[in-house]
């Protein structure tokens, strides 16, 4: 039985899946349909060590890098979370302390604050993170440990335009595809897109 699965990523023939009301991630395997806990114990916390030890805290979002690394918005602790069990059989923390510890800072991930985020997405080097308390879009080198605002000021609003001015309410998902970030902007009820190479943010129409 699964318990409030937030998201899914897939890498190989294994199904990664963000396993939020347990604090764990489960996998499944494509071929055989084994579906077993992976990471995390089932207690609430952020504690980093072997997968099978690590504690993990409403992970809500996941995604994966061309090395089959899993990254994880890890929501109760404010927390991006890298988890290896490829070859390092690990789980550490790029952003975040504690589960009373967040805010809004950006700089070096060792001293960059989150708010609940809930989605992330990786691509080429740069982890996108939905942050969603925060109104929110940042981003994550996975090298250079850096987090910066991609989008958002902070404000609540439905404000299109440049990616600094534009607002947002509580964006709780995301996802590259060549050039643009599309968002699930909850609380206004609609999807935006963030064009990276012109840096204007717009209400995608649906057409239904």
């Amino acid at each position: 039985d699964l318990r409030s699965p937030w998201d899914i990523a897939l890498a190989g023939r294994s199904l990664h899946i963000a396993m939020a009301g347990s604090h764990q991630i489960w996998t499944m395997n494509l071929d055989t349909h084994i579906v077993q806990a992976t990471v995390g114990t089932g207690a609430e916390n952020i504690v980093d060590g072997p997968p099978e030890e690590a504690l993990l805290a409403q992970p809500s979002g996941i995604t994966v890098d061309e090395d089959h690394v899993m990254y994880v918005a890890d929501s109760e602790t404010s927390s991006i979370r890298m988890v290896d069990t490829v070859s390092s059989h690990h789980v550490g923390t790029l952003v975040g302390e504690g589960l009373f510890e967040f805010g809004d800072v950006d700089g070096d991930a060792s001293g960059a604050r989150l708010q609940h985020p809930l989605g992330i997405d990786y691509d080429g080097g740069t982890l996108f993170i939905a942050d969603t308390y925060n109104h929110k879009i940042k981003r994550l080198g996975t090298d250079s440990l850096m987090v910066s605002t991609l989008a958002g000021s902070g404000a609540v609003g439905h404000d299109d335009g440049p990616m600094a001015a534009a607002t947002f309410y509580e964006p709780g998902g995301l996802s590259i595809s060549g050039s643009t970030i599309y968002v699930a902007d909850t609380n206004n009820h609609a999807v935006r897109a963030i064009d990276l190479d012109t840096g204007m943010v717009r209400t995608l129409t649906v057409d239904f």
